[in-house]
């Protein structure tokens, strides 16, 4: 048999068919996205795949959330400690210090995370395993592009027993969870996961045309999405050893936020509900808006179990972390792309289920709750608008 098409239309790249199916390698296709080629899929391997795609199967193990944000034990504005580390990173630097605390208090053996090679080759985003400070810290900030994150992810962990944390996007945190589950000779060996607040991922084409808008006849060898500095800008290193870069709102605002995965738009978790902590930007506003003037990272955190709480706790009293008590509702205005999202994505999500032939599995996530707190009539033409984009998307996969 061959893969399910839907699975195709709904796929976010992130490589896990390969790592579960014999003779499927991902490639990168001209839209600028990662794709599972096979010519043949037997049954017993796309039964695992139809199990672990967190592409169709999004699953929250309580499910008895009410807030829009999913469950929360507390939240907080935090940052990193070592200024340092603040400024190299994304936001304020909170994942990459609670990496660096899990590694050195030795509650993890090693930490989970996509990065570049060691020349910072833009078009090799990969899963990494970091043992170190060093280690993090060469792979932190945000890779707004395409990554190969679970193609030898059976590979890694069949070759010891070392307990890992998972850094990763929701969805990426959602797939590590499924393969656990489906293969249990791996339950335990992720201690800790941490998500990163996502608002989808732009196509490797948006990472060149951003480039190509810089203008510099030289060769791109590395690109830094954002850090050094919050928001940080997208900087560019050519061959010549020179750089260029653009803001913040420049680069995603107006071309990589633009050209987003499809799979992206009916996203059931952009904000780590699975997650041990789930953290993104807490946005300075001004007039009721976030403020990208560059300022000293900060980011908010989701505390979701008593297992991350207590990680937080612990790195701060060692030291690593900084943090403010938050107004849970607060949020909203830090994030008010997000908050629009989790309620209009239900519609997106209910034409998917639709399109599909009901073969999502978002269970737990709160989109149908949360859709009922838009008008039906404003749903409803979310609905439809899904359902021609879903029915035109399958049909150019068609055509590749």
């Amino acid at each position: 048999m061959t893969i399910d098409r839907d699975i195709l239309t709904l796929c976010n790249g992130c490589g896990l068919c390969e790592a579960v199916g014999q003779g499927i390698k991902m490639q990168l296709k001209s839209d600028g996205f990662y794709h599972p080629q096979a010519r043949s899929v037997d049954h017993a391997d796309m039964k695992a795949i139809r199990s672990v795609c967190p592409g169709i199967n999004v699953r929250h193990p309580k499910g008895s959330h009410h807030s829009i944000w999913g469950d929360v034990v507390r939240a907080c504005n935090a940052w990193a400690h070592d200024s340092d580390i603040r400024h190299s990173s994304s936001s304020g630097g909170v994942t990459s210090a609670l990496a660096i605390y899990l590694l050195e208090s030795g509650k993890v053996d090693a930490v989970l995370h996509v990065g570049t090679d060691e020349k910072g080759d833009y078009r090799s985003n990969h899963l990494c395993i970091s043992r170190s400070r060093e280690d993090i810290l060469l792979r932190n900030a945000s890779r707004y592009a395409p990554a190969q994150v679970f193609n030898h992810i059976r590979t890694i962990l069949d070759s010891d027993n070392a307990t890992y944390a998972f850094i990763g996007k929701p969805c990426d945190i959602a797939g590590m969870q499924n393969l656990v589950k489906t293969f249990p000779q791996y339950e335990g060996r992720i201690g800790y996961y941490l998500a990163i607040f996502c608002a989808g991922i732009p196509s490797f084409n948006a990472t060149e045309q951003a480039i190509k808008q810089l203008g510099h006849d030289q060769e791109a060898v590395s690109v830094r999405y954002r850090g050094d500095g919050w928001p940080g800008y997208f900087t560019v290193t050519y061959a010549d050893g020179t750089s260029r870069r653009m803001t913040y709102s420049e680069s995603w605002g107006k071309i990589l936020g633009r050209q987003i995965a499809f799979r992206c738009k009916v996203c059931p978790d952009s904000v780590g509900l699975l997650a041990d902590i789930a953290s993104g930007d807490a946005w300075n506003t001004r007039d009721g808006y976030p403020d990208f003037t560059e300022a000293e990272g900060r980011n908010f955190c989701f505390i979701r179990t008593q297992k991350g709480d207590d990680l937080m706790r612990q790195a701060v009293e060692a030291g690593y972390i900084d943090e403010e008590q938050l107004d849970i509702d607060q949020v909203r205005f830090m994030q008010p792309y997000q908050y629009r999202r989790r309620m209009e994505t239900g519609w997106r999500i209910a034409a998917a289920y639709i399109m599909s032939g009901f073969k999502l599995h978002f269970h737990g996530t709160g989109w149908l709750r949360n859709a009922m707190k838009i008008s039906p009539k404003a749903g409803l033409r979310i609905l439809i608008g899904s359902a021609r984009r879903y029915r035109w998307r399958k049909k150019e996969l068609q055509q590749q």
